[in-house]
């Protein structure tokens, strides 16, 4: 069936109509959407100090750390003051710390994988954690004094 000219124009007109209310609507869509954004977002220059703070994040590559080797585990320590004070302690003491305090073993636990009682493995921890604590006091004094 072929349409008359005034049918196919008739036609033309309404697809034309639609298309414009299509248009039309999807204009106040985009307005709607740009206003409901303009609501919620700000700029950043307009940020105070604490919300720019707040969404900053800092990557930690594995440079960054001291890594320790213990029972297969991979210990590692961001602490760059810490981790020398571990690196500066012999084996067995260095491994009391990471097993009680990275691992968290207890004393007794720790004691039945060196063989010894609990009450040795406390003597050396208490005695090493005193050392790391005199290492880093006179690694920030020296610090403060230059």
């Amino acid at each position: 069936m072929e349409l008359t000219p005034t049918q196919k124009k008739t036609i033309e007109h309404q697809y034309d109509t639609l298309m414009r209310d299509v248009l039309r609507c999807e204009a106040k869509d985009c307005h709607r959407e740009y206003a409901r954004k303009l609501e919620r977002e700000s700029l950043f220059s307009e940020l105070s100090t604490n919300e720019q703070y707040q969404l900053q994040a800092a990557d930690d590559y594995p440079s960054y750390f001291s890594h320790f080797n213990i029972m297969g585990y991979d210990i590692a320590v961001k602490s760059d003051l810490l981790g020398e004070a571990l690196e500066n302690l012999p084996e067995k003491k260095r491994d009391i710390i990471l097993m009680a305090y990275f691992l968290d073993m207890s004393d007794e636990q720790i004691g039945k994988l060196w063989g010894l009682v609990r009450s040795t493995i406390y003597r050396h921890r208490t005695s090493t954690l005193n050392q790391i604590k005199k290492y880093i006091e006179e690694v920030q004094s020296d610090e403060q004094d230059d």
